[in-house]
């Protein structure tokens, strides 16, 4: 497990590439942009030119992109990994996609002798660069115990949460709750302001009081009330994580009206332009619809 390859080098993927390479690990990379490749290269890892390529020669794979049909490319479109990949290789998806898609591409590497875990991530850029993110994992025992040496150099809470699909399924749960905790401070923060409450002073009675959370810590003041959005993480990926959590809800007839409310607001944030800013701009929406802005003076 010394050789590592690694797929998405993006907003997460390049900190947790870091980190790999800062571990000890040897890495090699599959990028299509030479800017996203370049400071791992000079770093001494070793670009290769396909998916496929990098499941020859690694030890393990480590995948973390957009999306099921990214992750469905990546693992068993042209030139992806099931061509490459033998018996004994590892290949661990730290996407955030469904479980069902979990389970179809760990069917077709298990045919060709490789083990799969699916293993989202939670903790955005900051915990991706300090490698202390929280890591759900779904697979077998073997797989999970295998792959600890990887995960260890990227996170801090490690959780083996069940067969695979079980990452994903507890991932989108997490979402679901982080996702309408997010659309309920924003409508409350909206509330508030149209009923002539001071916003920051809001903000400062919510944090000592049974209204708090990690959510309105993090992004109530830096985020809200400074009118700044700069995405930790996307207004368009929380949207599609939730809608991922709603369908798996009606698959499984379990309901969800609070989930599927925010679902909306978080889809009117993405049709309002709001897509790549942070995902708490839903707040926007609330103002938008109440004729408000929670920054203006009282």
């Amino acid at each position: 497990m010394q050789h590592v390859g690694f797929v998405g080098l993006g907003t997460m993927g390049r900190h947790m590439a870091r980190n790999l390479m800062k571990a000890g690990f040897r890495l090699s990379v599959f990028a299509r942009r030479d800017d996203a490749a370049r400071e791992f290269v000079e770093a001494g890892a070793e670009r290769v030119a396909t998916p496929a390529e990098l499941a020859r020669r690694c030890d393990a794979v480590v995948t973390i992109v957009t999306a099921d049909a990214q992750v469905r490319e990546v693992v068993c479109g042209a030139d992806g990994l099931i061509e490459g990949v033998s018996a004994g290789r590892l290949v661990l998806d730290m996407s955030t996609i469904g479980p069902g898609t979990a389970r179809d591409v760990a069917a077709a590497l298990r045919a060709k002798g490789a083990a799969f875990l699916d293993a989202p991530v939670s903790g955005g850029p900051w915990g991706a660069e300090a490698a202390t993110l929280a890591i759900m994992c779904g697979g077998a025992e073997a797989d999970y115990q295998r792959a600890l040496p990887i995960l260890r150099a990227l996170g801090k809470h490690l959780f083996h949460c069940g067969p695979v699909g079980a990452g994903q399924t507890v991932k989108l749960v997490n979402q679901m709750i982080g996702g309408g905790i997010m659309a309920l401070i924003a409508e409350g923060l909206t509330l508030a302001r149209k009923a002539g409450v001071d916003s920051a002073q809001m903000v400062d009675v919510l944090s000592v009081s049974s209204g708090n959370s990690s959510l309105l810590e993090a992004r109530g003041k830096k985020f809200i009330l400074a009118d700044s959005y700069v995405p930790g993480f996307m207004t368009e990926l929380m949207r599609k994580d939730m809608a991922l959590a709603v369908s798996l809800a009606q698959d499984l007839k379990s309901p969800t009206p609070v989930a599927a409310g925010a679902l909306q607001m978080f889809t009117a944030a993405l049709n309002q332009g709001l897509g790549e800013a942070d995902f708490s701009a839903v707040v926007k929406v609330y103002e938008q619809a109440a004729g408000v802005k929670i920054t203006d003076a009282g």
